[in-house]
């Protein structure tokens, strides 16, 4: 079974997710972009259930909408995850958070029509402008 893993910046908040994830993408919406401070958010996202865990010390918890749990390291704010009620038992892992992350490569950008003008990618990948 494959195993990935991962944490932030500091090392304090670590984290485990076995099997392959359900998608990798880049996410261009407003809230990714200021949660991140970056231009584009990239997720690859795994079942919860049997697959994930935290392990070392918890993330911080914040609802920055509606159905939407971000979790982040309380001591280094290093950006971990993204949960929401509309992908019950799926979680949302950044990228750049994983020990290995060119293991992960992106299949589509979700949230286009909300990207930043200047913002440009090299890639042929699908454009997806919403949900």
């Amino acid at each position: 079974m494959i195993m990935h893993e991962g944490g932030c910046l500091c090392g304090k908040v670590r984290f485990s997710v076995t099997g392959a994830p359900r998608s990798v993408f880049h996410c261009h919406c407003y809230s990714c972009r200021r949660q991140t401070g970056g231009a584009v958010a990239s997720f690859a996202a795994f079942p919860v259930q049997g697959h994930f865990r935290w392990t070392a010390q918890a993330p911080t918890i914040f609802h920055s909408s509606v159905g939407v749990t971000r979790r982040f390291c309380p001591t280094c704010g290093t950006p971990l995850s993204y949960e929401a009620e509309k992908f019950p038992d799926e979680i949302h892992l950044h990228i750049g958070v994983f020990d290995q992350p060119d293991d992960l490569v992106p299949v589509a950008h979700w949230h286009t029509k909300e990207k930043v003008a200047w913002f440009e990618t090299a890639d042929h990948l699908p454009r997806h402008p919403g949900d």
